[in-house]
């Protein structure tokens, strides 16, 4: 979650016609992901045989089936925990795709693996505080944030791409420290409520032994 997250019920109310539409229809949040994953892999090939604003086009369409899955999962109230992971893992290997093509067949330069190595660090990050118990962290920056840097890198000359792909690493390296930094008290606070609750049931058991 990032600064754009605010905007996250009204992109839902936006999509919501075509979202009802598409669960209508039968189709699940998940297939939309694996659609979406299989745009960014013709992304990369578009990239990778040096038509590298086709390949940017494809990685925008399957940008916008990640918003796409999301608003269908909520409108339709099919959230899974499968689908939460599948979506965030998805994400990463849909950047990977093109950046991968972009760098072998369209001159991009190779520090654009810098936003793959971030954005696997944020998935990492994330992953840690959902198995340790912390609930949803509002970070600073997310794939909006990522995303536009990426793909502002890669028709820039150099040396602004690199900066621009630095400094798309760098969201991702504040992002993943403010979810360990913020979890940790929350998880220190759920822990103190629940000594506090197992308290209060030992002492009212004692109470209705005294009785």
């Amino acid at each position: 979650m990032s600064l754009f997250y605010r905007y996250k019920p009204h992109k839902d109310i936006i999509l919501l016609y075509v979202a009802t539409r598409l669960d209508r229809a039968g189709v699940t949040p998940n297939q939309i992901t694996a659609l979406g994953l299989c745009l960014a892999f013709s992304s990369g090939l578009a990239a990778l045989c040096g038509h590298l604003y086709t390949g940017i086009i494809l990685f925008a369409i399957a940008a916008f089936c990640d918003a796409l899955d999301g608003s269908v999962a909520r409108g339709a109230n099919r959230t899974t925990e499968f689908g939460l992971y599948f979506d965030g893992i998805s994400d990463r290997f849909s950047e990977l795709f093109f950046v991968f093509g972009a760098v072998l067949g369209a001159d991009v330069p190779p520090s654009a693996f810098f936003v793959i190595g971030g954005a696997f660090a944020l998935l990492f990050a994330r992953v840690y505080g959902r198995t340790h118990g912390n609930g949803p962290v509002f970070t600073t920056f997310g794939r909006p944030e990522r995303l536009a840097l990426l793909i502002a890198g890669t028709i820039s000359p150099a040396p602004l791409n690199t900066v621009l792909f630095v400094a798309a690493a760098l969201c991702c390296v504040v992002s993943s420290a403010q979810i360990l930094a913020l979890g940790q008290p929350r998880r220190e606070k759920i822990g103190r409520a629940a000594d506090a609750s197992s308290d209060r049931q030992t002492q009212a058991r004692v109470i209705q032994r005294n009785n």
